[in-house]
Parts: structure tokens; sequence; C-alpha cells
């Protein structure tokens, strides 16, 4: 297919550019979808995709758990872009929704009016969440709604003087500029000027109560400690990392003695995934702010959303002059809005939060069979719900006997290589999606819908039997000699 990438502009023709048609860009083929790809998008990630064998994959429908490919295989998906299509692909309902909304020509944005379909998932969110929670601001990404949280505590809490976020260590809260300063989870502060500056960041590990009690001790002083928020994801994603029992209970007492904002991120794991609304209901605590995103948007639709209380609202916003000081143009779009509301109504009224509980459990004991065959592979099985993990011993120095990546900038530890290799052979063997962290490379996680089935389970494990039993070694030589021009390439380059 001929493009012309660039139209002549400098003369005065009134002719259209010459831009591909919506009918063209479905039709592409992937060889020159790639190319528009590297020329007009980012190449180094069409690289790594490469490197996975992912590169050609030519999704022509979704539906439900599955990706159906133009070569006619059918892919499991339980990668489901990070969790965010947690009730499945292309769900009945929410296309339902979508095509009422079309059918009644429903208004999008309006900014010098309400829009009741912002005031109905607002209260729908209200109605599920514990109270005090029921007061929202609509985004369009988990970043945005944790930024959202931020500002909402400076808000309240700078006019007393207090100066810094309580954070952990090894989290995961956006790339915006703000949650960028309370996100180690991998290395992406490099070359930018953080929107919080580190010194007024403190960083404690997960999980551990007695860091945190610490912690406010050494930031008190006569007025009072100097902490405005402390944030956490209620499981640490990154390293799909459940915290203590009884945990973010205490993490919610100790910020309310202290008069520190308490905020739980359940942008990844809310809205269903773990077997309740949110992963904080599974104890008895209510934080003073809430953020999600993800499986809000039924896999249709961007939308973030943080949950407060009025009384804090007020505190920061109170006033004619100060509600509109933190807005977004696409915050609460109409059509968004109610296919949110309908995916709320389709966790419960189908069964879907008790599934993912049920799927959860099974595919739990399923992995924890595994470990039992395989213990010296596969270390521990992590998560709740259908947010699932399998830590494992590569064993990379019996390895690296075998395969010779030194000196290669593509892939710069063995642990690059063998999860790569074992998210491949899934792939092409096993015709199974999964990801895995940059932050955590010694885990491969697993995030199907909610309305996975024990057979879909089945598939993945009797993938994985199948991986574990020939042993990580001979992925690792069939992954690196699948991509042994790209390795002499960037030692080239290197």
């Amino acid at each position: 297919m001929a493009t012309q990438l660039r139209p002549d502009f400098s003369s005065s023709s009134t002719e259209n550019p010459n831009i591909l048609t919506l009918d063209q860009a479905l039709n592409l083929d992937v060889r020159e979808s790639n190319r528009l790809y590297a020329r007009h998008l980012n190449r180094h990630l069409l690289e790594i995709y490469a490197i996975l064998g992912l590169d050609d994959l030519d999704v022509r429908a979704s539906k439900g758990t599955v990706l159906h490919l133009a070569d006619g295989r059918r892919i499991l998906d339980f990668s489901t872009g990070m969790g965010a299509v947690g009730l499945g692909h292309n769900h009945p309902r929410i296309i339902a929704a979508e095509r009422l909304c079309h059918d009644r020509a429903v208004l999008d944005i309006i900014k010098l009016a309400p829009h009741k379909l912002q005031a109905a998932l607002a209260y729908n969110l209200a109605e599920i969440l514990p109270d005090p929670l029921d007061t929202s601001f609509f985004a369009t990404s988990g970043a945005e709604a944790n930024e959202a949280a931020m500002k909402l505590a400076e808000r309240v809490q700078t006019p007393k003087g207090k100066t810094k976020f309580l954070c952990m260590q090894g989290a995961f809260h956006g790339k915006t500029h703000g949650a960028l300063s309370l996100t180690t989870a991998t290395n992406v502060h490099t070359g930018f000027l953080l929107g919080v500056p580190k010194e007024n960041i403190l960083y404690i590990p997960y999980g551990d109560i007695e860091a945190m009690r610490s912690a406010i001790a050494q930031e008190g002083g006569p007025k009072g400690n100097s902490i405005i928020a402390a944030i956490i994801e209620t499981i640490r994603g990154t390293a799909c990392e459940v915290p203590p029992p009884g945990y973010l209970t205490q993490f919610a007492d100790l910020c309310r003695a202290n008069d520190i904002v308490s905020i739980f991120d359940e942008v990844k794991v809310g809205c269903g995934r773990t077997g309740r609304f949110c992963a904080f209901m599974h104890e008895d605590v209510v934080p003073d702010i809430v953020t999600l995103a993800k499986t809000l948007g039924g896999g249709k639709r961007a939308i973030g959303a943080m949950v407060t209380s009025q009384a804090l609202f007020e505190k920061a916003y109170g006033n004619r002059n100060d509600c509109t000081l933190h807005s977004s143009t696409f915050s609460g779009i109409g059509e968004t809005c109610a296919v949110a509301i309908e995916t709320l109504n389709a966790l419960y009224e189908d069964g879907l939060i008790d599934n993912a509980r049920t799927m959860g459990g099974y595919l739990e004991a399923r992995l924890e069979a595994l470990r039992a065959k395989y213990p010296r592979t596969l270390l521990e099985v992590r998560g709740r719900g259908l947010f699932r993990a399998i830590r494992l011993n590569f064993g990379e120095d019996r390895v690296s006997k075998l395969v010779d990546v030194s000196g290669s900038s593509l892939f710069q530890t063995y642990q690059t290589v063998l999860i790569g290799a074992l998210a491949r052979q899934l792939f092409e063997r096993h015709d199974v999606m999964v990801h895995f962290q940059p932050g955590a490379r010694d885990m491969l996680h697993f995030m199907p819908p909610f309305v996975v089935t024990k057979a879909q389970i089945d598939q993945l494990i009797d993938g994985l039997d199948d991986i574990l039993g020939r042993g990580i070694a001979e992925s690792a030589v069939r992954f690196v000699a699948g991509n042994v021009k790209r390795i002499i390439s960037s030692r080239v380059k290197s």
C-alpha cells in the first residue's frame, strides 16, 4: 500500500491531505502498520514487541478473553492491558450502552452546566463505597486520579505548614509529573524535573507498619508532623504483593491519629479484581481518599476517579472561587460515564466480582499445584482474586553457560532473557498472552478478565507445565536464537 507520509502543504492548494480513511486504517497489513508505527510512534517500543514475538500480532477481533488473529489463531488474553479489561474485550453490555448513547445522541461534553451522567456515576460510586466516601472527581487515567488526590491533600494540609508525602518503596502511581515523584517501582525519574521534589518524599518499605510509625515520629515537631498524605497501593502492583493481614487498617489508623491524609490507590485492583469491589474492603477500613481506573472503563473507555468525603472535599475546594481549581477538559465525558455506569451494574448483576473471587481461587490452587511439582523453579505464588503472579528461580548461572548475552545492550540481565523467553513460549506454543513488569523480572503476571473460565485457566496451567517440564534453559536458548540478529545489532551499536 503506497502512503504519502508527508503531504506538501507549502502551496496554496486547498486539496485534502493524503490521509488514511478509517477503512484503510482498519485494513492495514501488519508490515505496513509496523512501518507507520516505527516512523510516527516509537520504533524502540516496536523492537521490544518484536523480541517478545508480538510485533506481528494481527488482531482482527477481540471478545471476552479471546483475541482472534488474522491467521485463525485464538489467543487467551491473561494480560488484558495490564488489568484494564476486567469485563473482557467488547463486553455485550458495554457495546449496548455505547449504542444506546449513539441512538439517543447523548451529550458528551458541556462545561457550562451539570451533566446528569456524571451525577449518576458519582452517586453509584458513593453507594458502592463505604461511608464517608461520597464525593468524586473524574479523570481520564489512574495517574490523573492520583494527581487529583495529591492536589486535594495539599490544599487541605499545606496551610498547616505540611510539606511532605509518604509513599512505599517499589510503588507505582503513574508517570505524570506529580505521580511520578511517588513512583519507584522502575527507574522512570531520569531526565525529569519531578513535580514533587525528592526532598519532599519519604520512602518506606511496603507492609512494614513499624517503619511507617518511625517515619512519622522522625517528622514530628512542635506543631505536629510534616506529612501531607500517605499513599499506598492496596496490592503492590509491580510485585503483586498483598500486605500483611490488618496492615491497611493500621495504616489508616496511623494516618488518622497523626493528621495525615490516607490515600488508597486501587487503580489496578479496584472494581472487583480481588473478589471485592476494592481490595481494601477485605479489611474493615476506610481511607480518606480512594483512586480508581482501569476496569471502571469497561475495557472501552479511559476513565479514572478520585473518591473522597464531602467534608474533605469542602476543606480543599469549598467555595465558589476555589471549586474549579482542579479540573480537566475531558473529565466525565457523557458516554464514558455511561459506560462506567453500565460497568458497575454488570459487575453486580452478572456476578462478575463473585466470579473473580471463585476463578481467582481456582487459579491460585492450580498455580500452587505447579509450585509443588516444580519447587526449585516456581518459588512462590502471589496475589489475590484474579491478580496473580509467580516468582521464579531461573538458575541464571546454569543458563549463562548455554547462551551468552554479554555485551548486548538489548538484554541487560539474564532475568530479562528468561522471563521474556517464558512469556514468548506461552504465546507461541500455547496461545496464551501474559506479561511481566520491568521492576520485577523474576515474576510472571496473570490478570485475566473476570469472565475467565476454568477451561481457560487450565490452558494457561497446561502451558506453564509444559514449559517448566521442558526446562527454563530450553526456552532461553530458543528465545536468544530467535533474537540473534537483534543481539548482534545491539552489540554493533553499543
